[in-house]
Formats: structure tokens, sequence, C-alpha cells
């Protein structure tokens, strides 16, 4: 008899396999939950910060990264994607805290991937040494990374059916759609997930990937708008300059309620709708002043006012007190470093999307740069920098910039520079000023670089140069070696006024000076060798909001000015206000309806806004990051009124953002 029986025994189900699944489908949630805390946490995200909606917004991105994970039938595969999808989180996080720690800001990631081969290529000592300080830093943020290695043998990354993608996918889902829920719950905090979002503010809000979502999904559909309010915006009134005679208006004759009734797209319609709304700035007793003169812009690394003193720096000191008087002028911190302060001077136009605007508008037509009004005027126009040509892409950049050549170092600037780091000022002047000074009428255009960070008087050479001058300074050392570097600015500029003097041109030429940011590098920060903040050193009291901080000294200064009665502007200006001035005062025709900032000798009231949202006028400053209106010694302000200047701030950056995008001024100008 045959016995039929099969004596082959089936595997047995380990007891063990449902928790195994569940912790494995647990891991990634949880590991992003804890890279969510522990950003909130060494970057002192508390106030304003909502972690329910920042550990909600973790789990539902672990689990849709199980969805990779858990998309394959072999273990080891899917241990691997986990793995991988772990220590890209554990990097990009990682990444934002230094960067916060670095710049007291958080940077999107094309920011980032944008700047990172010419800071590996220029700051790659200064990163070894923040990865061998911050090793510690770094360990924490792979923790995850850590936990999955050491139990490897407990996890069980595979598809056991089609379902199981599924319902991840739909977890992942209902995760997200209660975290963005709860972004809605704080009705402060709701405008900043929609039409006032800001990667930076986003961060200190919901978190780290929250915001990195918002930033895809508005990159690729554009941010909604604020509903408008029915009675439209209250007016402000004038500025405390006084009104000077009438003199007519900085305006072209160009019908934009026309072109928006004609224009087929209905986002350019309603930016041409917004432009015709705008009140053009007035004429005033100094329009024209500098008509047919010459101009040069100096953009300085990381000036400071505070650098400035009549003992330490004559010139300097002399242009500061002998030209227009700024008495509160204001470069903002705009994310991104240099290029975003070097775009608001240039173009006159608020660089929202940080670093990228720069990026943004090569091939665009940019009108409101002072070198498309000047080279039709029969001026040369040129623009130096002496660090490398191809840092931050100025050499395809700027030739978009209303310039005729970008000279640098590696586009014909080279042969005249000493290898050091960093690169000389007065070298850099030196070798060029023979290049426009005979020229009949001239633009120039430098982008210094000899104040650069790290701070010290062992690697940076110009504060060596200068040390014994500032060896009398009651300061720290990294204050003395600061206002060292910025010594070779002072000695640069010299050389160009006193060339202009020998030339009997320094009263046909209007100098203007302004930074690209305030110095950062001064801050308590691993990157830049500090341990404790040096800026409120510097300042003589704390930085603790973006007024305090980005505060400066811009200068307006010519030989014309010494037979002059002396000029002062007392209201708040920024940068982005640089451009119409100097168009006014070399009486160019422009239509002021086009610059989201103004003549600042016109009667318009001062404003001076951050692309954060944040703004300051006469009557006092508002802070976004926590709603706070603080009022200027003697003035009051209402609620109208602070939500009238909300609005026109978030007008203005949407404005902003279209000529940016956009290429809006094609659409007025032509391409």
């Amino acid at each position: 008899m045959i016995n039929t029986t099969n004596t082959e025994e089936k595997p047995l189900k380990s007891k063990n396999n449902g928790l195994r699944r569940a912790l494995s489908m647990l891991a990634l949630p949880l590991a992003f939950m804890y890279l969510e805390w522990r950003l909130a946490s060494d970057c002192g995200l508390a106030s304003g910060y909502h972690p329910a909606s920042a550990f909600l917004a973790g789990f539902a991105c672990g689990m849709l990264c199980n969805c990779v994970a858990f998309a394959f039938k072999n273990r080891k595969a899917g241990f691997a994607a986990a793995l991988i999808l772990a220590e890209i989180g554990a990097f990009y996080f990682c990444v934002q805290f230094f960067v916060n720690n670095s710049y007291q800001t958080f940077m999107d990631p094309l920011t980032i991937f944008q700047g990172a081969g010419g800071v590996m290529d220029e700051f790659g000592e200064d990163l070894a040494r923040l990865i061998r300080e911050g090793v510690g830093i770094i360990a924490l943020y792979h923790v995850p990374v850590f936990v999955l290695l050491a139990l490897y043998k407990v996890w069980d990354f595979t598809r056991k059916d089609r379902w199981t993608l599924v319902y991840l996918a739909l977890a992942g889902v209902v995760c997200q759609s209660m975290a963005a829920g709860s972004t809605q719950l704080d009705t402060f905090a709701a405008p900043k997930y929609s039409y006032e979002y800001v990667f930076n503010d986003g961060i200190r809000n919901f978190g780290l990937i929250t915001s990195t979502q918002r930033d895809v999904v508005y990159g690729a559909f554009g941010k909604p708008e604020k509903p408008k309010k029915p009675e439209g915006l209250v007016t402000r009134g004038s500025s405390s300059n006084g009104a000077p005679a009438f003199h007519g208006l900085n305006k072209r004759d160009i019908d934009f309620n026309a072109l928006a009734a004609a224009e087929t797209d209905p986002a350019i319609s309603a930016v041409h709708s917004y432009v015709a709304s705008q009140k053009a700035t007035v004429k005033n007793e100094y329009t024209g002043l500098f008509e047919g003169k010459n101009l040069i812009v100096i953009c300085a690394e990381s000036f400071a006012a505070e650098a400035v003193s009549e003992e330490l720096t004559p010139t300097l000191y002399k242009m500061a007190t002998e030209g227009i008087t700024f008495e509160d002028y204001y470069q903002p911190f705009w994310g991104g470093s240099t290029t975003s302060g070097e775009f608001a001077t240039l173009t006159g136009i608020v660089p929202v999307n940080h670093a990228n605007s720069m990026q943004q508008i090569i091939g665009h037509n940019n009108a409101t740069c002072v070198g498309y009004h000047l080279m039709p005027l029969g001026y040369t126009a040129t623009a130096y920098h002496n660090g490398d040509y191809d840092y931050y892409n100025r050499y395809l950049t700027h030739p978009w910039l209303g310039f005729e050549s970008f000279i640098s170092n590696g586009t014909g600037m080279e042969d005249y520079l000493t290898d050091m780091w960093p690169p000389s000022d007065t070298e850099m002047m030196n070798c060029t000023v023979d290049d426009w000074i005979d020229d009949e009428k001239f633009y120039v255009y430098y982008m210094t670089y000899s104040g650069h960070s790290i701070y010290n008087f062992t690697h940076q050479e110009q504060a060596i140069k200068h040390k014994d001058l500032v060896e009398g300074l009651d300061a720290s050392t990294k204050i003395k070696s600061y206002v060292a570097a910025q010594l070779e600015l002072e000695d640069a500029v010299k050389i160009v006024v006193d060339r202009l003097e020998e030339a009997g041109r320094l009263d046909d030429t209007l100098i203007v000076l302004t930074s690209d940011h305030y110095p950062y590098a001064l801050q308590n920060s691993m990157i830049w060798a500090n341990d404790r903040d040096y800026v409120s050193e510097l300042y003589g009291y704390p930085a603790t909001d973006e007024a305090k901080r980005d505060h400066n000294l811009l200068i307006f200064y010519s030989g014309a000015f010494r037979d002059m009665d002396p000029i002062t502007v007392t209201q708040p200006i920024s940068s982005i206000d640089i451009v119409p001035t100097i168009l006014n005062l070399m009486g160019v025709e422009y239509d002021s309806r086009l610059y989201p900032g103004r003549d600042v000798l016109s009667t318009d009231e001062g404003l001076v806004m951050w692309n954060s949202y944040s703004w300051k006028t006469e009557k006092g400053f508002y802070d976004a990051g926590t709603g706070r209106f603080t009022p200027a010694e003697g003035q009051t302000a209402d609620a109208d009124y602070i939500d009238s200047v909300k609005d026109i701030v978030r007008d203005k950056l949407n404005y902003c953002k279209n000529v940016i995008e956009k290429d809006y001024f094609s659409y007025v100008f032509g391409e």
C-alpha cells in the first residue's frame, strides 16, 4: 500500500513576522519625525513653531517613502532602499542645520545646489574644518541610519501583496492631509502656508518637510494670492522730507490699462493692472542734478556702517558725511548671500527667490537696470569683480544687468591680481581705473571681495596686511580682523577718488557705495569659527530682529556736494531704492511705477521690506516672524494702517516674483 501523505513539513510562519513588518513600516516615519525634532531643537525653533504639523508631515513623508522601500519582494533590496532614503533625509536635514548655523536662515534646495560648486572650490578648507568640528552634530542627524544598520536582522522591507503599497500610500496621504489641515488652526501662521509662504519661515512654522513640499508645489504651480479686499488699499501719507515744488512725474507714456486689456495671459494682465494702479513719484529739486555725469557703483563685501571711522577710514568717512546723508538705511539679508544683495542693488527688484533670482533673469528683459537707461545716452558700462568669473555664474548674469562687459578673475583681471585670499580690492582698482577714466561718459560697477570672511590674522590676508592699524581698537581679535579687512576697501576707494580728483572728474562723477549683506560671518557659528555672537559686539547691541541686523551705511558722494547745502534723508530706505534714486539724480526718463522701491528724494513715505514679509516705515517695524509691530519713538499705528502696509508689501513682493519668473518687462518693452 502506497502512503500518499506528504511527510514534508511546510515552514511555519514566524510568530514575530507581524511585529517585524509593523516595526519596519514605522522605521522611516519615526526617522523623519526624529529629524524634524532634531532640527527644531538644534535651531531653537520655538516661537511660532507648530510641532504637530511638523511631526505629522514627518510621519507622512516616512509612509510615502515606504512605498519605495516596500516595492521589492527581495528583503535585501527593500532594506537598501530604506537605508538610502534614511541617508538622504539625514543628509538634507544636516545640511539645513549647517546652513542655518552659518547664515541664520534656511535656504531652499535649489539655492544650496546652485552655490555648492562654488563653495567647494573657494571655501573647501572651511568646509573640511566644519565637518571635523561638527562630526558630533552629523552623527546625531544620522541616528536613524545607524539604527537601521545596527538592527539589520529585525527589518523586513518586503512587499507581501499588491495592497501593501496602496495601504502605505493611503496612510501617507491621510497624515499629510492632517498636517496640512493643522497649519490652518493658527490664523497668524496659516498665511505662511499659502500666500505668504517663504521657505525659511515655512520651516520655522511647520518644519522642513512641509516647507520643502510647499516649495516644490509653488515652484511648479505658483503661489496662491490673497483675496483682495473690496475697499482696496489704504493710502499712506507723504514723507518727512517735505514737499518740493511740483516738477512733474517720473513716468513714461505707457498705458498699462490698455496693455492689461489687450493681454491674453491673465497673470500678465493682472500685473499690468497692478502697475497701472501705482502712483508715479514726483520729480523734485534734485531731479537731473547729475544729468550727463558719470556713475560708479560699489557693492562692498560684508560692509557694515560700524567699520567706518574718521581715524581708520578717512575717505569713506568723508564720503559718508559730505555726500547725501541717509539716516535710516537697510541692506536686507535676502537669503542667498552676496548674489541676492547684488541683485537688489543692480535691478531695484526684490530677490524674492533668494539666490535663484539672479539666475532666473538670464536672457530676460531687465529694463529696470541703470545700464539700459545710460548706454543709449552714450555711456560705457562695465562691471568688475576680483573673484572668480564663474562664481554665482556672474559671467552669465552680469551681461543681462545692463553692462557691455564683465571683467573678473578668469576674464581679464587674473594677470593683475596677486595670489592671495581674499583677493585685493586695491589691486582691482589699480588695474582697472585706466579702462574707463578717460571715457567721455562712464558707468562702472565694482563688486569687492577683500572684506570676506573668515576673520582672523592667520588666513585672512587682507586683515593681516592691515593688522598694525587696528591694534589699538578696544575690541576682540575677531572684530579687529574684520575691521582690518575692511581697511583694504578704504584704500581701494581712495584710489578711485584720488584718480578722479587728479583727472578733474570728481565733481562730474556720482559714487554710490552699499553693502551686499550684513557681516553674517561674525555670528556664533561653527563654519565661521566663532564661539559667540560677534555681530552684537560690532554693533554695540543685540541684533535681535531683521531691522536691527540689517541696518547699514549708504554712500552717495561726489565732489559737487562740496559746494551744496547738506542733503539729509530721514525716512527708512533700502537697497531697492538705490536704482530709482540714481535715475532721478541723473535726469533719466524712467517709469517709477515699475519699481517696488522709489526715489528717496521724492515725497513718498519711506518703506523698507524684507522678502520674509517683514517691513519698516517711519511709524515702526513689523516683524512677520512674530506678527509683532513695534512703533517708532513718538509714533502710533492702528490695525488698519498695519494691515494696509502688509497688503502693500505683499503686492510688491508678488510683483517682483512676476518680474523675475515671467520676464514681465518683455511684455512691456518687448524681447
